[in-house]
């Protein structure tokens, strides 16, 4: 009967233990199968996310390669027929003095040379051979002078970076041009201010873009929802650089934007 009993323990010993052994191996395989689906579901997040840095890369360079040609188109053709208008009127001179006529062409020449600096302005900023030509820097330093010679704002640039400006990608330069030209203009419609400032250095191997104004400032939820915002976003994101806003009603706006240079 003892025996009976013993075997009867044993083999529910045995039973228990081979019941925990297949719990064990259900969680074991539930929790790798888990940890493949979780791995699959993040490489299809990683090669969403990447296919559209791509499409936004794509739409950018594109955007990019319209605003040249329409800028080429104005410069030579809008240009030229504008410069060529000036000339027909300068041709046409009366007989004699006609105050009236004198004031007429007067007009009409200021009005046409207006016309010039006004297409030249858009062409430039559609496709500023500056960025091509002479760099970053330079292009942004000109942005900054004229946009403080029209009254509007008085821009100062510091560039601590210039070596590194010289050698970045075109690709870059123009992001970060984009990006500048994106702020001055949110400042200038929306901002108030009076001063803005714009720094390049170096810091831990990042190349660090910091702007400020002295404006009214905005909440901070308002900057992110914003059009502008959103396309100073899709600019960084292309060449991978973060950034950091810090602005609030009646502080002004700084937003520090850091390049990595490896």
């Amino acid at each position: 009967m003892q025996k009976t009993s013993d075997n009867i323990l044993v083999l529910a010993v045995i039973a228990m233990g081979g019941t925990f052994l297949m719990v064990a191996s259900f969680i074991l395989i539930y929790i790798r199968n888990q940890n493949k689906l979780l791995q699959q579901r993040q490489q299809l997040q990683q090669a969403q996310l990447a296919h559209q840095k791509e499409l936004l890369q794509v739409i950018i360079e594109s955007q990019e390669e319209e605003r040249k040609r329409i800028g080429r188109d104005l410069h030579d053709d809008v240009g030229a027929a504008i410069s060529s208008l000036r000339l027909i009127i300068e041709m046409f001179k009366p007989d004699v003095a006609d105050e009236n006529y004198t004031r007429f062409i007067k007009s009409s020449k200021d009005i046409i040379d207006k016309m010039m600096n006004d297409v030249r302005h858009i062409s430039h900023n559609l496709s500023p051979t500056a960025l091509t030509y002479y760099g970053l820097a330079f292009a942004i330093e000109e942005q900054c002078t004229l946009i403080s010679q029209s009254g509007r704002l008085t821009v100062n640039f510091t560039n601590n970076a210039a070596s590194v400006l010289e050698s970045i990608p075109l690709p870059v330069s123009t992001a970060l041009y984009r990006v500048a030209e994106e702020l001055l203009n949110n400042t200038i419609k929306h901002a108030k201010a009076k001063n803005a400032n714009m720094l390049f250095q170096i810091e831990n191997n990042l190349l660090t873009f910091n702007y400020d104004d002295d404006g009214v400032g905005a909440d901070i939820n308002g900057i992110n929802n914003g059009i502008g915002m959103h396309n100073i976003e899709s600019r960084l994101t292309v060449i991978n650089a973060g950034y950091t806003i810090n602005t609030s009603p009646g502080n002004g706006f700084h937003i520090q934007i850091n390049y990595p240079l490896n």
